[in-house]
This record gives structure tokens, C-alpha cells and sequence, in this order.
């Protein structure tokens, strides 16, 4: 069931409409401001909204079902991009009896690709200026603040440092059945891409977060990556920041 529109969501929607007509380009609102709608199988199967409550209902109920799509296929998971884990705790709560791989500096981003896009144009300078105060995060810190979230921690390996020079032998030899791609930029995106599609099982999908927003390095990852390995079998979900799924 889904919720009226208010007369704030409808003055909205009105200024949107507004501003097509006069050809000003449009952000999409945040998920606060649009009605929530639900869907009648939650009733069989509740979704675990304690974890995410209605903040980003559309991606985190994907992964729920996605996780019923994928049974019992072996594989590991992993996130590219952790922030402060909440993402990564539903992973954990969906897939209880898998490894977690979690990439992450864990302080901010990486000044290498920062300057990359800054000088293709993917990203302004505003981008570095609102996300100056991750840098002042202590890695050892937010790795166990990020632990201690999980309902599964046992599962969790973490990885801190520049990805993609933190992956390990251990995930080379690795197949995964989910990978959570949230970093923002080109160069991780791209890597993320080229080290996991290989290894992703057939059955299994990749979350690429912020694809349909104004940070246009990782539409064009996807494009250099799909250069590479063929067109992916890809779908948009139209969650807050515009997830792109990759299927295999």
C-alpha cells in the first residue's frame, strides 16, 4: 500500500515538471520526500526494517530477494566502499553463513582518485570539500564501530588500505555470489568491476551504487568494463541514488 501525496510531495512534483519545461536539470529528492511503497509479499515475508528501516526500502528489499534468488549457490560476498557498514550489515544478515569481504581505506578517499576525476570532469570540486571530514576517521576505530554492528562478525574479513592493492590470495581463488560496489569514483569502480565480474557466479549480482547521479565515473567504468567483458545483463532499481544491477 502506498501513501498519498502530501501537499509538500505535490509542490514537488510540481517544481520538477517546471523545470523540465525550462530545461534545468532535475536532482532526484532524497527518499524522505516520496510516498514509500511496500510490497504485498512483505506480509508472507517480513523485510528486515530494523536493519534499514524505510531509508532506502527499494535496494535493501532487493538484496533480501536477490538472496532468495540465490539459494544455496556457493560463493562468498563482498563491499567495495563501506562507510560506516550499515549496507555491509545487511549483507551479513542475509548471507549469515558466507564471508564478508569488506574493502575500505576506512579514512575517506584515496587523494589518487579523487585527482583522477577531478581532472576527467566526472566528479566538481564540492565532491572533495563534503567529504574532507572522513579523513579525519581512524581506521582501527571504524573497523570495530563497523564490527560491532554486524549480527554475524565471525563472517567479516576486513580489508583496509587502497583497493584494489588490498585484495589478498585468499579472494583470487575466491567465487562470490554478491558484491556491494559503493565507492563513489572511477578508478576503484572500475577495479571492483574488472576483479569480481570474473569471479561472480552465474546466478549472482553485483549492487553498483550512485550510477544514475552526477558522478559520471562509474557510468563510465561500466563502459570501459563492458568494453573488456561483453555487455553485462543489467537493470536500474530507482532507489535514492539510482543502483544499477549486474546480473550474471
Amino acid at each position: 500500500m502506498s501513501v498519498g501525496l502530501g501537499l509538500f510531495q505535490k509542490s514537488l512534483c510540481l517544481h520538477q515538471w517546471m523545470a523540465r519545461k525550462a530545461g534545468m536539470k532535475v536532482s532526484c529528492a532524497p527518499d524522505w520526500t516520496s510516498p514509500i511503497a511496500t510490497m504485498i509479499y512483505d506480509r508472507e515475508c517480513p523485510p528486515a526494517t530494523a536493519l534499514y528501516g524505510e531509508w532506502d526500502y527499494c535496494r535493501c528489499r532487493s538484496l533480501e530477494l536477490i538472496r532468495e534468488q540465490i539459494g544455496d549457490l556457493p560463493g562468498s560476498t563482498a563491499e567495495i566502499g563501506v562507510w560506516r557498514g550499515d549496507f555491509a550489515r545487511l549483507i551479513n544478515y542475509c548471507f549469515p553463513d558466507r564471508k564478508l569481504f569488506l574493502y575500505d581505506t576506512y579514512a575517506g578517499y584515496d587523494e589518487r582518485d579523487l585527482s583522477y576525476d577531478e581532472n576527467a570532469g566526472n566528479i566538481d570540486a564540492s565532491f572533495s570539500e563534503n567529504w574532507a571530514h572522513a579523513k579525519q576517521e581512524v581506521p582501527d576505530l571504524l573497523m570495530e564501530e563497523i564490527r560491532q554492528k554486524m549480527p554475524h562478525p565471525e563472517q567479516c574479513i576486513f580489508r583496509p588500505g587502497y583497493f584494489p592493492e588490498t585484495i589478498t590470495a585468499e579472494e583470487e581463488k575466491e567465487p562470490f555470489v554478491f558484491i556491494s560496489l559503493d565507492v563513489n569514483l572511477y578508478q576503484p569502480t572500475y577495479a571492483g568491476l574488472e576483479f569480481f565480474y570474473p569471479r561472480l557466479q552465474e546466478g549472482g549480482a553485483i549492487f553498483l551504487h550512485d550510477y544514475h547521479t552526477d558522478l559520471h565515473g562509474i557510468a563510465r567504468a561500466v563502459q570501459e568494463a563492458e568494453k573488456r567483458f561483453g555487455s553485462f545483463k543489467k537493470f536500474p532499481l530507482p532507489d535514492c541514488c539510482g543502483t544499477l544491477v549486474i546480473l550474471k
